[in-house]
């Protein structure tokens, strides 16, 4: 049915063109649809003209919605799921049209580029920093290679701070909600000496938590972190400018709590039946007869130690002007480390707990020269990154299992061919990885006619990886807590990979009236290869055979669309039809280790696959004091029949039928309606807005235990600005309707239970703004 509905909007594209022949008109009506000036393609360019699809929310949109991480995004841009397998702090999973990675391990990055201010972020863990001080956030989708530094086969997501200027400029937001939540932000930028300006902003989140602990009466899933930005900016010369910027951030709270799913009878311990682990009343309960809480938002949690994050980086970039060339160097460094004590099994007992441990360290340096001319631009860049990061994450299985099934039952069996499956253990998984990316790339666009553009682009990339792997265990031997000598699993594995990759573009747009473009495209991404991260098989042969590396993912993207705006500039209408065919896209699974209790991570290839669908934007000003936005996302996002979707322990290829792609929904929907009213010296506004999403799966294998079905997600906010426009008092209600809904499920049902990530509750809340 989707491919029907796609080509049937293939077919209105040019009936399309046609009302845009008729009704665009001049931009100048200033009771028009307002449009945002992007950086997408490396120069200011208003969003209507860009032939990409892209969405942009501006600064006073990113207070209005309430977005304060990137982890917030996904349910204002249709075709973008976020999730956070491991909760708030943590690195994200980002997926957009369906190309993502369901991969927790921080040594493997996604094939989606994060970007601050031009920087790359490698690490993904430092993927979710507060989003304060913006100027805008700009979603781009499909392969973003011939402009961008890093390769990025899915799409980028751009976050631009407020710049320094040569005027005094600042902002101020403090706000308090429900659950004791607070945020203060706050900016201060402007001339310090003739030619030199200045900014600093800074912000500071809390909160007690919506979740309750019933075994200590206390509150969890509270925030407590601070980031701050300073950035100079020197004019020496009309020609000449540099701009330094450095930030830090930290995070100090409990760590998020997940909400327990008993995925076992509690009479014969079989498994529960996917309908009855999710009922409300489930009685299902884990291996230590621990069940499903009977609130959402509860739990009995027994890990009392914080997560820690700690941030930082500096970036220095330069542009200098030579006649009509422009030359830009931009480097950076960043650092990251973080110890995550996750309670993984989200209850009273010691069943599963992981303490990750990450430090990264990165360099980056590009290089890039452009020019702009009547008919044309060009963009040729260099592009270098170097990391270096290491995990310790050592993982602590059924500690508690002699209190439920008598003393010594977590004992190792002395008969290695009898083990124990109930072995209390503790693993240690250790990892080092070193990535050199090296890349050059260039785009340039010619007009052929006033109305017709040629766009070509294209980028050679190069990168190498070594990842070093060690991992041991102990064995209870004695009784609870007494455990026996470390023995090594895996000793000092290493490896190397070395992936290229010629990419290429092609583009054409056609200007049908002033405000009316088509266009189409064809480009194509690549991912390199990587390796296995953690949580390997405690069996050396089996482990060795995960431990090698997976193959580079490529793919052949294809897109037409239309930008239009009728009716005085008060209708604006974006649709874009796309086509993704993968080849050895990578994917990750969970497999049971044969023999034991536990399972293992699994990084492998799945040979074909294909994403296509369509997204949709329709924005209308019927009244002056009226605006209402509507924007679609279609989506089938699927391996191909009969492709690998797993591999065994030993790396063999399991085949199965077609599966639908992880955070990949068939059908993705925000809406929004803002009305501004005068009154009293000053304007009330009334905003509201809802997002829409259909079933989707958590996993490759698209298994009944790990889906979302449908929900939607309601918000509303009031607010009343001076005539001024300075000052502004809000008010707002999120998730309105108090929805329950999951943003990641994770299968962990070989001890007896699901760990489900929830969706934040109903919270309301006032804020005060200031803005000079």
């Amino acid at each position: 049915m989707l491919r029907l509905r796609l080509l049937s909007a293939v077919s209105c594209l040019p009936v399309l063109c046609a009302l845009g022949q008729v009704h665009a008109q001049s931009s100048d009506n200033a009771g028009g649809v307002e449009t945002v000036v992007v950086t997408s393609e490396r120069r200011g360019e208003d969003v209507q003209t860009v032939p990409i699809t892209i969405q942009a929310i501006t600064g006073k949109q990113i207070t209005d919605l309430g977005i304060k991480s990137s982890t917030d995004l996904s349910q204002y841009t249709p075709n973008v799921a976020i999730a956070l397998p491991a909760g708030a702090g943590n690195q994200p999973i980002i997926t957009i049209r369906g190309v993502g990675l369901n991969d927790y391990d921080t040594n493997n990055a996604g094939p989606n580029g994060i970007y601050m201010d031009e920087v790359y972020l490698a690490s993904p863990a430092s993927q979710t920093f507060q989003a304060f001080d913006l100027e805008r956030i700009e979603v781009l989708k499909g392969p973003q290679g011939t402009l961008y530094g890093r390769n990025t086969s899915g799409g980028a997501i751009n976050f631009i701070s407020v710049k320094p200027s040569d005027d005094f400029t600042g902002n101020l937001h403090a706000e308090y909600g429900a659950y004791g939540q607070y945020q203060l932000e706050g900016a201060l930028g402007g001339p310090i000496v003739d030619g030199l300006d200045g900014r600093i902003a800074i912000v500071k989140n809390g909160s007690g938590g919506y979740t309750y602990n019933a075994l200590t009466g206390t509150r969890e899933n509270g925030v407590n972190n601070i980031a701050g930005r300073a950035q100079l900016q020197w004019k020496p010369t009309a020609d000449l400018s540099f701009l330094l910027s450095v930030h830090g951030g930290s995070v100090a709270n409990r760590p998020a709590e997940y909400r327990h799913l008993g995925a076992l009878d509690p009479a014969t311990f079989a498994e529960c039946s996917p309908q009855r682990v999710a009922s409300a009343n489930s009685d299902c309960v884990d291996l230590f007869g621990y069940g499903t809480p009977n609130k959402f938002y509860s739990g009995a949690y027994n890990r009392r130690q914080h997560l820690d994050v700690r941030s930082a980086g500096a970036s220095l970039q330069g542009e200098y002007h030579l006649g009509s060339l422009t030359f830009t160097s931009l480097s950076s460094y960043e650092r990251d480390d973080k110890i995550h004590p996750e309670d993984t099994d989200s209850g009273p007992n010691r069943l599963l707990e992981i303490d990750f441990g990450v430090h990264s360290s990165d360099f980056t340096q590009e290089l890039r020269v452009s020019q702009s001319g009547a008919n044309y631009n060009w963009l040729f860049g260099l592009y270098y990154l170097g990391e270096n990061l290491r995990q310790d994450q050592p993982i602590y299985e059924l500690l508690d299992v002699d209190n439920f099934f008598g003393p010594g039952a977590g004992d190792a069996s002395p008969d290695p061919l009898n083990p124990n499956p109930l072995t209390a253990t503790i693993l240690y998984d250790r990892s080092k990885q070193i990535t050199n990316s090296y890349a050059a790339f260039g785009q340039g666009d010619y007009n052929i006619t006033d109305a017709l553009k040629l766009t070509l682009g294209a980028r050679f990339t190069g990168e190498s990886k070594s990842f070093r792997y060690d991992s041991a265990q102990q064995v209870q031997v004695a009784g609870i807590d007494n455990f026996g000598p470390v023995m090594p699993i895996v000793s000092n594995f290493f490896n190397r990979l070395s992936n290229q990759s010629f990419n290429w573009k092609a583009a054409l747009d056609y200007r049908v009236a002033d405000k009316a473009m088509v266009y189409a495209s064809v480009s194509t991404g690549f991912k390199s290869g990587g390796f296995n991260g953690s949580f390997l098989s405690t069996d050396p042969v089996q482990a060795a055979a995960q431990l090698q590396p997976v193959k580079p993912e490529n793919v052949t993207a294809f897109e037409v669309g239309t930008k239009t705006t009728f009716f005085d500039d008060r209708l604006l209408f974006d649709a874009s039809l796309f086509y993704n065919q993968y080849r050895d896209l990578q994917i990750f699974v969970l497999t049971p280790v044969l023999g034991t209790l536990t399972e293992a991570n699994v990084l492998a290839n799945a040979r074909h696959a294909h994403m296509m669908g369509a997204d949709i934007n329709l924005i209308g000003k019927p009244i002056d004091n009226l605006t209402l936005n509507v924007q679609l996302g279609l989506l089938q996002a699927k391996v191909d029949s009969g492709e690998t979707i797993s591999v065994d322990l030993l790396g063999n290829p399991v085949t199965d039928h077609a599966h639908q792609l992880p955070l990949a929904p068939h059908m993705t929907l925000s809406t929004s309606a803002d009305y501004r009213l005068p009154l009293a010296g000053g304007n009330l506004d009334f905003q509201v807005n809802a997002a829409f999403k259909s079933h989707q799966f958590f996993d490759i294998a698209n298994s009944p235990y790990l889906t979302q079905r449908p929900y939607w997600i309601e918000n509303a906010r009031v607010a009343y600005s001076f005539d001024d426009e300075q000052w502004e008092v809000a008010g707002y209600i999120r998730n309105l309707s108090g929805q329950k809904y999951y943003l990641d499920i994770f299968d962990l049902s070989s001890i007896g239970f699901f760990q489900g990530i929830m969706g934040e509750p109903r919270t309301f809340g006032a804020e005060l703004n200031y803005r000079f």
